[in-house]
């Protein structure tokens, strides 16, 4: 169903506030906030402004506002056109603004960047400089379809004239930023969108194959020493490591160097091929002065330097995607607890793309069902019969090969999209229960995990709430299995969750117990109905004493607080039987049943007499 149009009156009252915020605001505030104001407004998924920038037939994102808080920004991505597809986005602008619509007598635009799907609408507004072509303001939604009336094409005109002449004066800022005037005020270095558009010309002149190594660095502890000592004694931080590394870094003829934004700081200089071997080693030593200077002023605290390398040899290559690489690097570095500098690989770029292939593709795969539900059994101690089962997800694609959790499950983790694939999951759960109630066969309860991104949202209450709604399952049949992980980091978040469930019936387990740190106060203070033992107490077919004292502590402990005792990881007759000497309650694992299909599960189930 397409959205309805904005009144008169309604777009009158956007370009007003256009005109007021940019006449009472800051420049850069007030285009952030008008953008996110023209996105809740027209209801799109995204509003964004792109600027041309120094490389040829190329725009560049400069402000954007999602309504997805988990999707990542693209802000100074660089899209670069071929010479004949920019010429023909040109002639489009000649003739106002490019309007396109799902469904329509167009073919669907190749939306460049970071989008989960193809756009269902979007309009594209030009913004002019005089007769210059300046940028362009982009509305899209990838959800819906509507119409764009000529009130709203006029308004968004409007405003894009008013946004584009502010952008005019800022841009005038930047340039007397680059000849030194309005330079960081801390360290003296250029700003970052300077620094970004100087790495973009001098990633077009490598005209002689020499690459551009670009070092992307922070100082690890920086948070702690400002909390520590003051942001007055941080500020005097910065300026010591930014003199270490300017001194340093000038040994190398033509280098640029910008603080990123708090102690992150990017450098940019030509490496000859015969230096490559040895430049790491370079900026190694340029790290360990850091380290030096910084730990003789804050001898409490342990500062280390994390640093990534991209080598640019691609003169088609962006500035933002030289420094995004590095940056990559860099975070890996930092996970890994490198104290070297580590170089941006071929392997990272492939790991890049596999994980926005996936991204891509989750949405087709949750509309085709290509996700799979898996149900694995939990066996009551007691007399071998069947408890419940844990449901669990698989990613089958249309060939019928698999992607596996351990592939995807982390990559939706990070992004934010593992929710929409637990939400998947509890649909098709409530939808399998509600089924065999209707069909009159036996039921049971299914667990379920929660991510921790659920806690970042605070919507997944009224998402439980509107399964039982919708397909009314008895609340006994339901558990949600949290991580000891996540009570420990989200607290109070994971207990008014626990609440919610304990006051409407709602079984919760603690999964991956002695996984993590959890403490004996944490786990005293939580109303929880389960506390599930970590299969890594479970990692010899033989268990040892020590073993077997730590579960049978466990369990112990557990039942004195009331808590039923499940033990997952279970392969062996030996371990099993252990198990129930140790009066566990439910044992989960291969010895009894691995996970399996829905269909598959059914006959197991007909297989087994039910509690």
């Amino acid at each position: 169903m397409a959205r309805e149009s904005l009144t008169v009156s309604e777009c009158l009252s956007i370009i007003e506030y256009v005109s007021d915020a940019l006449t009472n605001k800051g420049t850069e505030s007030a285009v952030s906030d008008i953008i996110e104001k023209l996105r809740v407004s027209f209801g799109v998924s995204c509003v964004s402004i792109r600027e041309i920038c120094p490389r040829p037939c190329s725009l560049r994102y400069t402000y954007e506002s999602l309504n997805d808080p988990t999707k990542v920004k693209r802000i100074n991505e660089t899209i670069t056109f071929d010479e004949d597809v920019w010429e023909g986005v040109m002639e489009n602008f000649s003739h106002g603004c490019y309007v396109y619509k799902a469904g329509g007598d167009q073919s669907a635009p190749k939306f460049i960047g970071r989008v989960p799907n193809a756009p269902m609408c979007m309009i594209q507004v030009p913004m002019y400089s005089g007769r210059d072509f300046v940028g362009v303001l982009d509305l899209v939604d990838f959800d819906e379809i509507r119409d764009w009336s000529e009130g709203e094409i006029s308004a968004l005109t409007v405003c894009a004239n008013f946004i584009c002449h502010y952008l005019y004066k800022l841009n005038l800022t930047l340039t007397e930023t680059r000849t030194g005037n309005g330079k960081d005020p801390i360290t003296g270095f250029m700003s970052f969108s300077a620094f970004t558009e100087m790495l973009d010309e001098k990633l077009l002149e490598m005209l002689d194959g020499s690459p551009i190594a670009v070092v992307y660095m922070d100082i690890h502890h920086f948070k702690l020493i400002n909390e520590t000592y003051g942001y007055r004694k941080g500020d005097e931080l910065l300026k010591i490591a930014s003199r270490a590394i300017y001194e340093g870094a000038s040994k190398h003829a033509e280098i640029i160097i910008c603080r990123a934004h708090a102690d992150y700081f990017v450098t940019a200089a030509n490496v000859p091929e015969k230096a490559i071997p040895f430049f790491d080693k370079f900026v190694q030593e340029i790290n360990e002065e850091v380290c030096r200077l910084l730990h003789e002023s804050c001898p409490d605290v342990r500062i280390r330097v994390n640093t990534g390398i991209c080598y640019v040899r691609d003169p088609k290559t962006t500035a933002a995607t030289a420094i995004a690489h590095a940056n990559l690097a860099r975070k890996t570095a930092k996970k890994a607890n490198m104290t070297k500098p580590l170089v941006f690989s071929d392997e990272m770029m492939e790991e890049i793309k596999y994980h926005e292939y996936l991204t891509n593709e989750l949405p087709k795969a949750i509309r085709n069902h290509d996700l799979k539900v898996y149900y694995q059994p939990k066996v009551n101690c007691s007399d071998d019969t069947l408890y419940g089962a844990e449901a669990l997800v698989r990613w089958q694609k249309p060939d019928g090969s698999f992607i596996y959790p351990d592939q995807f499950i982390p990559v939706f983790e990070k992004n934010g999209n593992i929710e929409d694939v637990d939400f998947y999951v509890y649909r098709q759960v409530f939808k399998y229960i509600r089924g065999r109630l209707d069909a009159g066969l036996p039921v049971f309860p299914i667990s379920m995990n929660v991510s921790r991104v659920h806690f970042q949202q605070d919507n997944i209450v009224p998402y439980i709430k509107s399964l039982f709604d919708e397909f009314d399952v008895p609340p006994n049949l339901v558990d949600f299995e949290l991580t000891e992980n996540i009570y420990m980091n989200n607290f109070d978040r994971a207990d008014s969750l626990i609440k919610y469930c304990r006051d409407n019936g709602i079984k919760v387990s603690m999964d991956d117990f002695g996984s993590g740190y959890s403490s004996l106060n944490v786990i005293s203070s939580l109303s929880i109905d389960t506390l599930k033992i970590d299969k890594i107490f479970l990692k010899h077919a033989e268990l040892d004493d020590n073993d077997k004292a730590v579960i049978e502590s466990i369990i112990a402990m557990a039942k004195r607080l009331g808590m039923k005792v499940i033990c997952e990881g279970v392969e062996t007759e030996a371990q099993t039987e252990f198990l129930k000497e140790a009066k566990c309650d439910q044992i989960q694992g291969y010895y009894y049943g691995r996970p399996m299909d829905e269909e598959s599960f059914n006959r197991f189930v007909a297989e087994h007499i039910v509690r």
